[in-house]
């Protein structure tokens, strides 16, 4: 996956960001771009939040989370790959 590049689901815009571990999939502000995003329990699930105007981006239910986790993953995946091949 390569860093930097985002798509858009139904809960959140999702970025592959470098971390200390290799490459995490992870909610983005779409409105800021790259701006940090918090996170707080709320609820059964987590409420996020965009560091820079401090908006709310959007709760959810962990369950929601990881499966559009797991969608953003498999298409950042294929864009990567896509990019590669061209």
């Amino acid at each position: 996956m390569d860093t930097g590049k985002t798509c858009a689901l139904r809960l959140f815009t999702w970025t592959c960001i470098e971390s200390e571990g290799g490459k995490e999939v992870a909610p983005t502000c779409p409105d800021h771009g790259l701006a940090e995003v918090r996170s707080r329990a709320f609820r059964n699930g987590a409420l996020f939040f965009c560091q820079i105007m401090d908006h709310v981006l959007n709760p959810c239910s962990y369950q929601e989370l990881e499966e559009e986790r797991k969608e953003a993953r498999a298409r950042l995946r294929s864009n990567a790959a896509g990019a590669g091949s061209k």
